[in-house]
This record gives structure tokens, sequence and C-alpha cells, in this order.
């Protein structure tokens, strides 16, 4: 039976390495939610200028013959 005080040599907190890899990883997802997030934005917002656009070009021109 495995004691509780033994260390975990697979798990080693003080693996620097491997933290860094780990923050490495963590940032990288971090900023690819970021730009889906960035693109999304952007979408919308031309969609909201296109609309725009067609609502005043309809307005501008003269709908009655």
């Amino acid at each position: 039976m495995k004691s509780t005080r033994e260390y975990d040599w697979l798990n080693d907190p003080f693996d620097e390495k491997k933290c860094a890899e780990e923050l490495d990883r963590a940032r990288s997802r971090g900023m690819r939610g970021a730009g889906c997030a960035l693109a999304a934005v952007v979408a919308v917002a031309v969609v909201l200028v296109a609309v725009f656009v067609v609502i005043v070009g309809a307005l501008g021109t003269d709908l009655a013959i």
C-alpha cells in the first residue's frame, strides 16, 4: 500500500519545465478564445453596417412612381 507521505515523481509540482509548458498551453488557449471573440464582434459589426447601408439606400430612393 502506498504511503501518503511518498513523493509523486510523475506529477512533480516543482518541475519548472512542465509548469512552463502548461502555462504556454493555457495562454495559447486564451488567445485563441480572444481571437474568436474578436472575429465574432467584427462579423456582427459588418452585418450591422450592411443592414444600415441597405436601409439608408432604400429610404434614399424614390419608391413612388
